[in-house]
């Protein structure tokens, strides 16, 4: 059975500059996940990299290891192992699972029900199955965290935007500007979804809004919601214009510092507000020290993170009830999957008892006579494994390994008769059978249910119940 692993660094356990080494932009990850995945000797690996936390989720054939997870993220980042374990959380099996679900659907955010998150898991998955090492229940996994998220927007009233970092910075900044925005030249830095948030906000309480990026592509989308853009290249220059710049980039290294500040602006110029929601960091935190910048960032911001009562409580109940639905959806999946290979030695030990009792009795008899015969030990096995395979089901629900295995073995042939049932069934080796070869071909499991479900009537109640779901 597939362990799985989740380790997890958030900015409320470390100080953003250990965060901030932590992090992956989306063009680095694509390249250190291989080495994740080797170093650690995992299956599978997924990180989850944003402005608030560095998670990485992890799959092995057998159970987790986390310290080797630990070792391979500390060793990826140049950060000494002894740094990061005692800030590290871990979570394993169905923990990790639900962390994932939580984590996607904003409900371990600072910023309760935050929606940038669900975007940024969906590249996680994404990256992931790039990468190679593909591992179905890892991938599953993922899908069904997104699949919890979309649920919970689309059925709790948890606020979207004024809930998001970005939503909550420009509220911020309004509140400590008297209540209101009106007139203010607000700079915004970026282009993605934190700036398409920040730019809505800003424009609908009156600010005179300028968006500096990159990419011209989306000028566009922000001169339609009410913002002059400009290019990159005149930032200083929109520096010293501005009241309140946000900044929400992927630059892995500060966009912002006290030598551009200072170029831009008079020592003796009004107040500049300047509003960090990246990490790595835009902004350099030395600028704190001029006395005419005011900085905020993601540690001053997450105190104030928490919201209004009202219906939360009913939100929220309603969100846990959705993670948990979709949890024990996935865990089904799970349960499904790993008891197939259990299955399928199960049935192939009974069918082995009856290749050989076949083999045995019919010898050169007529093929409509040994074609009876095979009826009737194709449903005696079926009668044989019918309960067993319920059990079987059961015990993998209830992730009970040990009668798994006891379960699996059930028809497994006895020690005495291993050297004769490996010659001649190949059910240990692997090799061809060659009394099947003797005496007919094998029989064929979906085959022979099909033909024996048309012929014996009364036995269909039970072939449907033990029919594997592959």
């Amino acid at each position: 059975m597939t362990g799985l692993s989740c380790l997890s660094i958030t900015a409320c356990q470390v100080p953003l500059d250990v965060l901030e080494r932590l992090s992956y932009s989306r063009e680095e990850l694509a390249g250190r996940l291989t080495s994740l995945r080797r170093n650690s000797r995992a299956r599978a690996v997924a990180v989850l990299s944003t402005c608030q936390r560095t998670e990485v989720y992890a799959t092995w054939p057998g159970e987790p290891d986390e310290p080797a997870l630990l070792a391979a993220l500390a060793r990826d980042r140049g950060i000494p192992s002894w740094v990061l374990r005692p800030v590290a959380r871990t979570y394993r099996g169905d923990a990790a699972a639900r962390h994932l679900l939580r984590v996607a659907s904003g409900l371990e955010s600072f910023v309760l029900g935050e929606t940038e998150i669900a975007g940024q898991v969906r590249a996680a998955a994404e990256l992931s199955r790039a990468a190679g090492g593909a591992d179905a229940e890892l991938e599953r996994l993922m899908d069904a965290a997104i699949s919890a998220s979309r649920k919970r927007q689309r059925r709790t009233s948890i606020p979207a935007a004024t809930r998001s970092v970005a939503g909550m910075a420009v509220d911020e900044v309004t509140r400590s500007n008297g209540g209101t925005l009106a007139g203010q030249r607000l700079l915004v830095v970026g282009a993605g979804q934190v700036a398409s948030i920040a730019v809505a906000r800003a424009v609908e309480l009156g600010a005179v809004v300028t968006v500096c990026n990159r990419t011209p592509r989306h000028a566009h989308r922000f001169a339609a919601a009410g913002a002059a853009v400009v290019d990159f290249a005149g930032l200083a220059d929109c520096l010293a214009a501005s009241d309140v710049a946000i900044l929400g980039t992927t630059a892995p290294h500060p966009l912002v510092d006290t030598h551009l500040l200072r170029s831009a602006r008079a020592a003796d110029a009004r107040q500049l507000t300047l509003v960090d929601l990246s990490m790595p960091r835009n902004v350099d935190p030395a600028v704190r020290a001029l006395p005419w910048v005011r900085l905020i960032d993601l540690a001053d911001l997450r105190s104030d993170g928490t919201p209004e009562a009202g219906d939360l409580v009913h939100d929220l109940a309603a969100a846990e009830e959705i993670i948990e639905a979709e949890l024990q959806r996935y865990l089904r999946w799970l349960a499904g999957r790993s008891a197939a290979a259990a299955l399928r030695r199960m049935r192939s030990g009974a069918e082995g008892i009856a290749r050989e009792e076949l083999a045995r009795i019919a010898g050169d008899l007529p093929p409509e006579i040994r074609s009876s015969m095979e009826q009737v030990l194709l449903k005696t096995v079926h009668r044989l494994v019918h309960k067993p395979t319920l059990e079987l089901r059961a015990a993998a629900a209830a992730h009970d390994g040990g009668l798994v295995d006891v379960l699996a073995s059930l028809f497994d042939p006895a020690p005495s008769a291993r050297g004769r049932a490996a010659a001649g069934t190949g059910l240990l080796t692997g090799e061809p059978d060659t009394t099947a070869r003797r005496c007919g071909p094998p029989l064929d499991a979906q085959g022979l249910h099909v033909r024996a479900v048309d012929q014996a009537g009364h036995e269909r109640g039970v072939h449907r119940a033990h029919k594997l779901t592959m």
